[in-house]
């Protein structure tokens, strides 16, 4: 019987900034195990990402998912992640943008409300249901990682958006 316990997660690529999301982020996923690649400048598409949360509020996460569609291998597990636009047509630009993706790539996208950061408020009050708090959001962003990484058909597209006050994304 081996003694190896398997802990070690994948590695997860993440485009996007050094803010509150991306610091809970990082902290969510290396508590679950998974080794993080930060990547918070316009590089584009890194090729060598397997599993990648791309944030397409923000200039590298922009960037990187412009340059996977034109990506057909390798098949990457991609979970993105943005504010829904007021705009609709900015909207659909994004759901088609991550719909072309999908031709190759295993997307899932996740709509949110605005971002609190909590700073100087009090922590055990909840946040407005109008408000996400970044480590809840975080929560749901490596749900998402964990279901993909067990996943392994690509292929595919999925929508979701998050509901504020509840540590899991939804239909």
């Amino acid at each position: 019987m081996s003694s190896d316990l398997h802990l070690a997660g994948p590695t997860v690529t993440v485009f996007g900034d050094r803010d509150a999301l991306g610091q809970a982020l990082t902290h969510e996923l290396d508590r679950r195990g998974c080794s993080i690649h930060a990547v918070t400048v316009s590089l584009g598409w890194l090729t060598t990402a397997t599993n990648a949360v791309v944030r397409l509020d923000t200039t590298a996460g922009d960037q990187a998912i412009r340059d996977l569609v034109r990506q057909a291998s390798p098949a990457t597990h991609v979970v993105a992640v943005c504010e829904r636009p007021t705009d609709d047509a900015a909207c659909d630009q994004l759901v088609d943008l991550c719909l072309r993706c999908s031709d190759h790539h295993d997307v899932s996208l996740i709509w949110h409300a605005p971002l609190e950061a909590r700073i100087g408020t009090d922590l055990d009050d909840p946040a407005p249901q109008h408000v996400a708090a970044p480590e809840d959001l975080a929560q749901a962003i490596a749900d998402e990682v964990g279901n993909q990484v067990v996943w392994t058909s690509a292929p595919s597209f999925a929508e979701r958006t998050f509901e504020p006050g509840r540590h899991r994304a939804s239909s």
